[in-house]
């Protein structure tokens, strides 16, 4: 199947670049489809809506944000860190602007699994359904975020 010239530019800006080092791809050898398709696969199986994770990792970075270098409890056993970056970064999306670069890491003391979300990451996943590819530092996994944030329903 032949690309669309913009599917094309998408893909070449999915990849390593001057704005990211590593791309958004990672080490991951599946398409962007089956990327999306499997991240959004685990949600509908997990039984947490994508809007529910979103909502969850705009709070931790917000917060995180507002305190600026010093680590903040999201939630009982969360707790989270923001780490400014200078500049923006464009979203390898065309058309969705530009996003600060600063971090908030997020870690889960019980379980010990931590992630890192940026406001493009958010963006991504709100927007696009794309939570980055594996091996990409800067990867949501949405199985992981669900187990930091304690969404799985009845738990």
């Amino acid at each position: 199947m032949k690309l669309s010239p913009e599917d094309q530019r998408l893909i070449h800006n999915l990849g390593p670049s001057k704005f990211s080092k590593e791309g958004f791809l990672g080490t991951d050898t599946r398409s962007l489809q089956e990327i999306i398709t499997d991240d959004l696969r685990t949600l509908d199986k997990t039984g947490v809506s994508k809007e529910l994770l979103v909502q969850a990792l705009k709070d931790a970075y917000q917060k995180a944000r507002n305190v600026f270098g010093a680590e903040v409890e999201i939630k009982k056993d969360v707790k989270a860190v923001f780490h400014e970056s200078m500049g923006r970064i464009p979203s390898p999306f065309c058309k969705d602007g530009l996003f600060e670069k600063g971090e908030a890491v997020v870690t889960n003391s019980v379980n010990n699994l931590s992630l890192i979300i940026t406001s493009l990451g958010i963006n991504l996943i709100e927007k696009h359904d794309f939570f980055q590819g594996r091996g990409c530092r800067f990867r949501i996994d949405p199985l992981v975020a669900i187990k930091i944030f304690k969404l799985l329903p009845g738990r």
